[in-house]
């Protein structure tokens, strides 16, 4: 197959621009810093299972609270994994469990909603800085029983926390992939058990 003719294909197919973005997007975002950082987290044992307790710094961006202020609600996946230490890599986690919070500005009432969808529990802020702050302490109060592990293993837990671009609005969706102001993350931040 001739140059040329790869080239048309690529470009007649739309795979072109897909791979052009990758290459010039991807540097940026592996060197990216991550605006979400993990401040203050406690593993702990309590009535036989792991409780976590953590505190999460969100940095959001001009672009995010943007769309924010304009009705866009924002959700955030809080994933938590348990994995043996010395795991291979096609091992199975113990535990790969996912919370999602979200953050909503009613524009009617001028209050912002903190939502937690797992505990199915929701609450009112007069600042946007309030209901970020809220949405930052993160309690999962059984993340693995201890009967669940081993006797004789380490286990690594681990906290990562980045925001849900798949529950934006589908036409705000191909940008957000795209736009490196939407890809916010907290780095994995692992303990002991």
């Amino acid at each position: 197959m001739n140059r040329a003719y790869r080239h048309r294909r690529l470009h007649r197919t739309g795979c072109g621009w897909l791979l052009t973005a990758a290459l010039i997007l991807l540097p940026g975002l592996l060197l990216a810093d991550h605006p979400f950082k993990v401040s203050r987290a406690r593993v702990s044992l309590e009535k036989g299972a792991y409780r976590l307790d953590a505190d999460v710094d969100y940095r959001f961006n001009g672009a995010v609270l943007e769309a924010l202020e304009h009705g866009i609600p924002l959700t955030l996946e809080v994933q938590v994994r348990v994995h043996r230490k010395d795991a291979w890599f096609w091992e199975k986690d113990v535990v790969d469990l996912r919370r999602y919070r979200v953050l909503r500005f009613h524009a009617l009432t001028g209050l912002y909603e903190a939502s937690d969808l797992g505990r199915k529990k929701s609450q009112s802020f007069a600042t946007r800085d309030a209901a970020i702050s809220y949405l930052g302490e993160i309690l999962i109060p059984a993340v693995v029983q201890k009967d669940q592990l081993e006797a004789g293993e380490d286990y690594i837990l681990e906290l990562r926390v980045q925001l849900d671009i798949e529950s934006l609005p589908l036409t705000l969706r191909p940008l957000a992939y795209l736009d490196p102001d939407w890809n916010l993350s907290s780095k994995w931040n692992s303990w002991p058990l």
